[in-house]
C-alpha cells in the first residue's frame, strides 16, 4: 500500500510540473507568432496593427526581449521617441538570456531623438544626450565594432561643445569604418567651427580619397580651403560638389563667396542669387543678409 501511495504521489508531482513547463512554452510561441505577424503588418505599412499584435505579443509573454525591441521599432517608424525609448528598455530587461549590444542602440537613438525635438529646454537636451551617450557606450560594450554607436556618440558630444571627446569618437568610428563618409564630413567641419580650417583640409582630403562622390565631403573641403585664403583651390572643390549635387545650398553660397573673393563679380552673383532661390525657412538670416550684401558690392561698378 505504501508503494502505491509513492507511485501515486510521484505522478501528481510529474503531472503538475510538466504542464506548467508546456505553458510557459506555449506563451512564447504565440508570442512570436504574434511577433511576426506584426513584421508582415509593419511591412505593409499597418502601424497601428503592428502595433496592437506586439501588445498582444508582450501580454502573452512578458519576458520576450525581442518582441519589445520590435514594438520599440514600430514606435520608431511612427516616431513616438517616448514610447520607443520605453519599448526598448523593456528589451533591455528581459535580454538576460542573449545580451544584445542592439537594442542599447537604439534606445540612444530614441533618447537623442528626444533631445533634438523642438521646444525642448536646454536641461532637458543636455540630460537626454548624456542619457544617450550612456546607452551608445553600453551597447559598445557589448559589441566594440559598432561604428554607428561611436558616429552617434561623436555627434552628441559635439552638441554638447565637447569637441575632444567628440574628436576622439569621430576618429573611432573613421578607424572601424574608413568608408563611412559622415564621419569624415562632421569632423573636417567641426574643426572649422572651431577656428582650426587647416586641420580640417586634411581630414577632408583624406576623406575625398576614399570616397570622391560625396558632395558634403567636397563642399567641406571647400570650406576650409575658403577659410585659409585660399579661394581659386575652394572654387575647385564647391564646383566638384556641385556637379554631384547642383541643388545644394552650402555649395552655392561657398562657391559665390569664392568667385567674390576673386571678384568675379557674374559668377558670384549668379551662385549667390540661387542660394537665395532655394533658401528655407532654417537657412540663418546672418547667411542670407552675407548673400545679398555680396551681390550688391558685386553689381557695384566702382
Amino acid at each position: 500500500m505504501r508503494r502505491i501511495t509513492l507511485l501515486a504521489a510521484l505522478v501528481i508531482s510529474f503531472s503538475i510540473s510538466v504542464p506548467a513547463c508546456n505553458l510557459a512554452s506555449r506563451e512564447r510561441v504565440e508570442s512570436i507568432k504574434l511577433m511576426n505577424e506584426a513584421i508582415e503588418l509593419s511591412k505593409k505599412g499597418n502601424v497601428s496593427g503592428a502595433e496592437k499584435a506586439l501588445q498582444q505579443a508582450i501580454a502573452r509573454d512578458k519576458s520576450h526581449a525581442a518582441a519589445h525591441f520590435t514594438l520599440g521599432q514600430v514606435y520608431k517608424k511612427q516616431q513616438k521617441w517616448v514610447d520607443a525609448e520605453k519599448a526598448f528598455a523593456g528589451a533591455i530587461e528581459n535580454m538576460s538570456e542573449s545580451p544584445n549590444g542592439k537594442y542599447y542602440y537604439e534606445m540612444g537613438v530614441s533618447q537623442s531623438a528626444q533631445g533634438n525635438a523642438d521646444g525642448v529646454s536646454s536641461a532637458e537636451r543636455e540630460t537626454k544626450f548624456n542619457a544617450a551617450i550612456q546607452s551608445f557606450q553600453d551597447a559598445l560594450k557589448l559589441n566594440p565594432r559598432l561604428y554607428k554607436a561611436h558616429y552617434r556618440t561623436a555627434v552628441l558630444y559635439e552638441k554638447l561643445d565637447q569637441p575632444t571627446k567628440a574628436d576622439v569618437e569621430y576618429r573611432k568610428t573613421i578607424e572601424l569604418k574608413p568608408t563611412h563618409s559622415p564621419a569624415f564630413v562632421k569632423l573636417g567641419n567641426m574643426y572649422i567651427d572651431y577656428g582650426h580650417a587647416n586641420v580640417a583640409m586634411r581630414v577632408l582630403e583624406i576623406g575625398t580619397e576614399i570616397n570622391d562622390k560625396d558632395a558634403r565631403m567636397w563642399n567641406g573641403l571647400g570650406r576650409a580651403l575658403l577659410s585659409l585664403n585660399r579661394p581659386k583651390e575652394a572654387i575647385d572643390a564647391f564646383t566638384k560638389a556641385k556637379a554631384i549635387d547642383p541643388d545644394m545650398i552650402d555649395v552655392l553660397f561657398g562657391l559665390g563667396m569664392a568667385y567674390a573673393e576673386l571678384r568675379k563679380r557674374k559668377e558670384a552673383a549668379e551662385n549667390l542669387e540661387a542660394f537665395l532661390s532655394k533658401a528655407s525657412g532654417d537657412v540663418p538670416p546672418d547667411r542670407i543678409k552675407v548673400a545679398r550684401d555680396t551681390i550688391a558690392r558685386m553689381n557695384d561698378a566702382i
